[in-house]
């Protein structure tokens, strides 16, 4: 028996304009990046990705997403997102933070970026509600999906 080996990637999207917030969910994503692996790599690209390709996880508010596919088209998709500037119809960029062999890898990573990403944001807010409430916002982190 054979094991089917995948891998994760976390990504960040950044939106060209930084006041705008993203509506995306995980099929956008996913069709926006099998169009842009068929655009870049044809056919022969799209049917290497297009049995374990899923969206995993994505996040609007933190803006963070996590890429399963397989791991014989790994460099396809990695290779490929740095050209990708238009997801859905917002003009935005894919800065890509980390590749792991397994989930539980690619969540731990995610959870201490977003922890130093807070360490960044306390000190810029005063009270102790607004505190709490960017805490439990920016460290949601659901893979039920």
């Amino acid at each position: 028996m054979v094991r089917i080996k995948n891998r994760y990637i976390a990504v960040q999207i950044v939106p060209y304009t930084p006041t705008q917030t993203l509506r995306f969910s995980d099929q956008t994503l996913t069709k926006c990046l099998l169009q842009n692996v068929k655009k870049y790599y044809g056919v022969y690209g799209l049917g290497l990705l297009e049995h374990g390709f899923r969206v995993k996880y994505c996040n609007e508010r933190t803006k963070i997403a996590i890429i399963r596919c397989l791991h014989r088209g790994q460099h396809f998709v990695s290779s490929m997102l740095p050209l990708i500037t238009l997801i859905g119809e917002v003009r935005a960029k894919f800065r890509t933070l980390y590749t792991g062999a397994t989930i539980i890898q690619c969540n731990k990573f995610i959870i201490k970026h977003q922890r130093q990403f807070l360490d960044r944001m306390m000190g810029q807010i005063e009270s102790a509600k607004e505190r709490q409430d960017i805490f439990k916002r920016v460290m949601e982190f659901d893979l039920d999906r």
